[in-house]
């Protein structure tokens, strides 16, 4: 499961270039602060650590990441940049005192150690991979790497988290986004409108358990998000139109759709989490902003 304080990041900065007397408050989701960069970002993550709370956005110039203490909500402030070469997409991820950072660009994955959280330095660089659309880390220290040539999913241990090693590869389609929750992998291929689940309790053997196709190579299935029962899977489908559908999982041969949510037939979603041992689905779109759905 993805960690919710990636949520309430997600909420803080989703007005970052909102004016300073914008004020949004909506079913209980109330804006306590913005800031502004000198450039465009995509994607974000955060970790607590040292009794701090930080959030890390991709930055899409010059720059590949900014990291900002958080630790008080009201005032957050920018403590450090890591530079990398432009690109639209960033993809990054904490784990014990690292964050990973993927790219489009041909950068690999970038290693950050914040052991000293107010001073970010690159200690190491995955070149296995030039460059990678999402990555993931589960709870056992694993980290995930998909839309990456070679391989369509890639898998390294953390157990140094400055040094990653890589223990498995999987090859059958490309992976646009995943989650990995009770080592199971959830996968979207965009391309074709088919969502997998992957069994990847041993790593260096991931063994698909089943592909389903969600209606057709048109439907861009973007991202999924598993509940915590994992009797039910989300996909998002970034197309025009793109919505979530609910799929009932329980029985992976008889897998049937039971329900859609749709703000707007010319708009699309692009992600969706599920807050952990909860019934809330959380969803940002491209121009309907962030919803959280009781599911």
């Amino acid at each position: 499961m993805k960690l919710f304080y990636q949520y309430i990041i997600s909420i803080l900065f989703l007005f970052i270039y909102s004016s300073p007397s914008m004020s949004i408050e909506l079913f209980n989701t109330t804006l306590l602060s913005h800031m502004t960069f000198d450039q465009a970002y995509s994607d974000i993550t955060g970790f607590a650590q040292d009794g701090r709370e930080f959030a890390v956005l991709g930055l899409q110039g010059n720059d590949l990441a900014v990291f900002v203490d958080i630790t008080n909500p009201i005032n957050p402030f920018e403590v450090g940049r890591i530079i990398g070469p432009p690109n639209l997409w960033r993809d990054l991820k904490y784990w014990n005192r690292h964050v990973y950072i993927g790219s489009e660009a041909d950068l690999g994955i970038r290693v950050i150690s914040v052991d000293d959280p107010d001073n970010p330095v690159v200690v190491n660089t995955i070149n296995d991979v030039s460059n990678s659309h999402n990555i993931h880390v589960d709870k056992e220290g694993y980290l995930y790497i998909v839309g990456a040539s070679t391989h369509d999913l890639w898998i390294y241990s953390l157990a140094n988290p400055a040094s990653p090693s890589l223990v498995g590869t999987w090859d059958t389609e490309y992976l646009h986004d995943i989650e990995v929750y009770n080592n199971k992998l959830y996968g979207a291929g965009i391309y074709t409108g088919t969502f997998y689940i992957i069994d990847v309790s041993d790593k260096s053997n991931p063994v698909t358990l089943k592909s389903y196709n969600t209606g057709g190579g048109y439907i861009s299935t973007h991202d999924t998000a598993v509940t915590f029962d994992e009797h039910y899977l989300i996909t998002a489908d970034e197309n025009t139109g793109g919505h979530i559908k609910i799929w009932d999982i329980s029985n992976y041969n008889n897998i049937n759709m039971v329900s859609e949510y749709m703000t707007h037939p010319d708009h699309s979603i692009h992600n969706v989490y599920v807050r952990p041992g909860t019934n809330l689905a959380i969803m940002s779109y491209y121009v309907d902003g962030t919803r959280i759905l009781d599911i």
